[in-house]
């Protein structure tokens, strides 16, 4: 496997876009962690048109019938458009266009006649554009959907816009009632990891990647690879999940090639999730560590860029340094690698009877070691809620903050980056909804080099 050698701002885009997101196909905010898939009969015609829970429908039938049957099939489409207000690393052309289509389909073998307690769950998905992140220069990419493998278009260092991927292909068997389920395949850590109820889906609520998951567990955990795990759920307030899954693995190919070829890196994650209800209003609070036996490279430049970093970098510019840096430089490996992370959600208020309709906060934070890892510390907080708006019960809103702290090994003018999100999601109907989206970006590329970016966004997504 090819490793990157970077200094600075390259070092960890390579984190964080590379390997975004151990996370495609997101669970509904309300989905739990004791359970990653179900599979129920659900009336999709009822009312007028723009009352269906799906632009097309029922099929004339066939799509209920087939759920009874055990065979779901989900399809959803997304457009982004953002734009580049002001600083960042440029203004000029800063508009563009983005987008995904995701097809799931769970087979469901007990109500197929076939075993009980086992679902197959296929996921296959078609990205486009490259978005606005290069306009940006952020190292959290200002749109998840832009960032994943596949998505960038031409012109911006990959040429792969538009290809289709089969991201998920999984296994899943629910033992004692569901207080044991065993899953295997090459999936997508987020379906159960790092869950949050007010900021865990960048397709309905916020669109920065630092809103999406913990942005230091990305280096571990790419986005979907090969993997074995268990959630036990041993009292329904508490799951505890536990997986094994192939630290190189790619979204782009079936994860063979490197899960049993050559160097066997693994990493391990492990997290505990708690239900609570403090003054009856629900909440979560999860704690989890990964660890990797990868080797990863250490983040302090060579001697021959410890005092010249920064000139290199503002003379070429992040991108020509960076081939510079991965041509002459030769980095130190450490054996392994290790992060904690810690997140809740809670609500303040809910509606007597709807409890997912109210206000609430959430916030995670992460460490990670600093001598290998560009991001040494990550916080974010925030608030969101459903119905807030009279007449608009299911309109949802979001607004948050987040500080990514650099490690202070890296050269002295890399230090942090911090930004403010916030959108509102208008149910037009229960299968279309519309996302303005507001971001400001402080210390884009975490040093001074550029000014605030101000980046505007609308999203549209619908359900098919």
């Amino acid at each position: 496997m090819t490793r990157a050698r970077i200094i600075g701002i390259g070092l960890l885009l390579v984190c964080v876009q590379a390997g975004l997101a151990q996370q495609a196909a997101e669970p509904p905010v309300e989905e739990t962690s004791a359970t990653v898939a179900t599979t129920e009969s659900t009336s999709y015609e009822t009312g007028g048109w723009l009352s269906w829970q799906k632009m097309t429908g029922d099929w004339g039938g066939a799509r209920t019938e087939l759920a009874d049957a055990g065979i779901t099939f989900d399809l959803d489409y997304t457009q982004v458009f953002q734009g580049n207000a002001h600083g960042g690393r440029r203004t000029t052309n800063a508009f563009r266009a983005s987008g995904s289509s995701d097809l799931e389909v769970k087979l469901d073998t007990g109500k197929m006649g076939l075993w009980p307690g086992g679902t197959f769950i296929i996921h296959a998905e078609t990205l486009w554009g490259g978005g606005i992140d290069p306009k940006v220069g952020a190292l959290l990419p200002v749109n998840f959907n832009a960032a994943l493998p596949g998505s960038a278009e031409p012109g911006f260092g990959l040429d792969e816009g538009g290809r289709v991927l089969l991201s998920e292909w999984i296994y899943q068997h629910v033992l004692f009632e569901g207080k044991l389920i065993l899953l295997g395949g090459k999936l997508w850590g987020a379906r159960a990891f790092d869950a949050n109820v007010f900021a865990n889906n960048h397709k309905t609520q916020f669109m920065n990647v630092a809103f999406r998951n913990n942005v230091l567990i990305p280096p571990f955990l790419p986005y979907t690879n090969l993997g074995v795990g268990a959630i036990v759920n041993p009292t329904p307030w508490l799951s505890i999940m536990s997986a094994v899954a192939d630290t190189e693995g790619r979204a782009k190919t079936t994860g063979f090639e490197t899960t049993f070829h050559g160097d066997t890196n693994t990493t391990v994650i492990h997290e505990w999730a708690f239900k609570i209800k403090p003054f009856d209003l629900p909440g979560n609070q999860r704690v989890g560590f990964v660890w990797s036996s990868m080797d990863s490279d250490r983040v302090d430049p060579p001697w021959m860029f410890d005092k010249t970093a920064e000139l290199v970098f503002r003379m070429l510019g992040p991108s020509l340094a960076q081939k510079v840096v991965n041509t002459v430089a030769k980095f130190e490996t450490v054996g392994d690698n290790v992060m904690i992370y810690y997140n809740f959600d809670q609500y303040l208020c809910t509606e007597a009877d709807d409890p997912t309709q109210g206000i609430g906060m959430f916030g995670r934070f992460g460490w990670a070691r600093q001598d290998v890892n560009p991001g040494a510390h990550f916080y974010s907080i925030g608030m969101g809620g459903k119905g807030v708006v009279p007449t608009r019960d299911n309109d949802t809103f979001g607004v948050g903050y987040y500080f990514l702290d650099l490690s202070n090994q890296l050269p002295a003018f890399y230090h942090s980056e911090q930004g403010v999100e916030c959108y509102y999601n208008i149910e037009v109907a229960p299968w279309l909804h519309v996302s303005p989206d507001l971001q400001v970006i402080m210390n884009p590329g975490g040093a001074d080099f550029n000014d605030v970016a101000i980046v505007y966004g609308l999203r549209m997504r619908m359900t098919l």
